[in-house]
């Protein structure tokens, strides 16, 4: 049996019916599922068809009373801004990719994506969600309660009166079957703009329009999402023009702002050896000659630093018998949208056709 087979008893003992779900794909297993209740929800686990799913998804609203705010983002920090913004829950939900979701006893509210743009976050007030014990083996991980159980569900709070402003923007579910696809682009490029990269994007679009009253394929709301991120991290998402365009200067500083030593050898490295293939790091000599002017320690330790977080490779590594310094080459790092580079010159090139 599957973890729906195993599971399904847990959550009818607790009044929520699950149905089956495709966890990958992050679509219900089995049509109906908006109407399920504890004898469909038995039936699907009695099929050998469902009951091997791997995912347990429960109708967010009034038939489970629950409103999940969903963390699109992975970090802690992100965690305790949403309970700063919505307020205390005892059930806190890790997804398989480690994200985080908040239950809270539902109230009226319906389904908004990315209410806020300053926080990367969903209100699921209708809809599905998927619930733990679900699992990804694609991930090799599973959803789990980090605070709380099923057991706290009739416990949950309301979100407090005024925590959420819904803006006005068209709901999935009045989308019809010729609309669906230029529905859902347009929304992807008004979007993209809040979202990192373009797996967030993915993930965001997946979202929204899975209260389409008649689901796209999984394939087709990729191909939607790539496409308008295509357009935006090429800087020609008129759509989305408030966010700015982030060069991959950008992104290493960002991969680097914890470690501003790595950081500034990291830039010397551009400077002095960009157009090497390979290029010796003598950490002894380097800070004997000033360049730069720390101990020798330092600069060991920021090129370690370098290695570790990928921005730059060991070719050789250093021979002490033989009185040899290791021998390094830059890594060639992604652009935003795809693509790499491995100079300044291509950092200009891009940032111009970003600009």
């Amino acid at each position: 049996m599957g973890v729906y087979a195993l599971h399904v008893g847990d959550f009818a003992d607790h009044d929520l019916a699950a149905f089956p779900v495709d966890t990958r794909a992050k679509r219900p297993a089995v049509k109906g599922w908006q109407d399920a209740n504890a004898s469909k929800s038995r039936a699907w686990a009695r099929s050998p068809k469902f009951a091997s799913a791997d995912g347990l998804g429960i109708v967010m609203g009034k038939p489970s009373g629950i409103v999940e705010v969903d963390v699109d983002a992975v970090g802690d920090a992100w965690l305790a801004m949403a309970v700063e913004r919505y307020g205390e829950t005892p059930i806190t939900i890790r997804t398989a990719s480690g994200k985080s979701k908040l239950w809270y006893r539902h109230n009226g509210e319906g389904r908004s994506v990315r209410p806020f743009s300053d926080m990367p976050v969903d209100i699921l007030g209708d809809g599905f969600t998927i619930a733990p014990p679900s699992r990804r083996d694609d991930l090799g991980a599973s959803y789990t309660f980090r605070t709380g159980c099923l057991d706290d569900v009739a416990n949950l709070p309301t979100i407090p009166a005024g925590a959420i402003d819904m803006p006005a923007q068209r709901a999935a579910g009045t989308v019809r079957s010729g609309e669906r696809n230029a529905s859902l682009w347009r929304w992807c490029m008004a979007e993209a703009r809040h979202c990192d990269d373009v797996e967030a994007l993915i993930d965001a679009a997946a979202t929204w329009c899975s209260a389409f009253l008649d689901p796209l394929a999984t394939k087709e709301v990729e191909g939607c999402a790539r496409s308008a991120w295509t357009y935006e991290s090429s800087g020609r998402n008129f759509i989305g023009l408030k966010k700015p365009q982030l060069t991959n200067g950008d992104m290493i500083m960002d991969g680097l702002i914890d470690q501003p030593e790595a950081y500034a050898l990291y830039l010397l490295f551009q400077r002095w050896h960009r157009n090497r293939p390979a290029f010796a790091i003598a950490p002894r000599a380097m800070s004997d000659a000033g360049s730069p002017p720390w101990p020798r320690r330092r600069i060991e330790s920021a090129r370690d630093v370098l290695i570790e977080r990928g921005f730059i490779t060991e070719v050789r590594s250093p021979r002490k018998g033989r009185r040899q310094c290791g021998l390094y080459s830059l890594t060639p790092q992604s652009l935003p949208g795809g693509g790499v580079y491995s100079d300044c010159a291509q950092i200009r090139a891009f940032s111009g056709a970003s600009a």
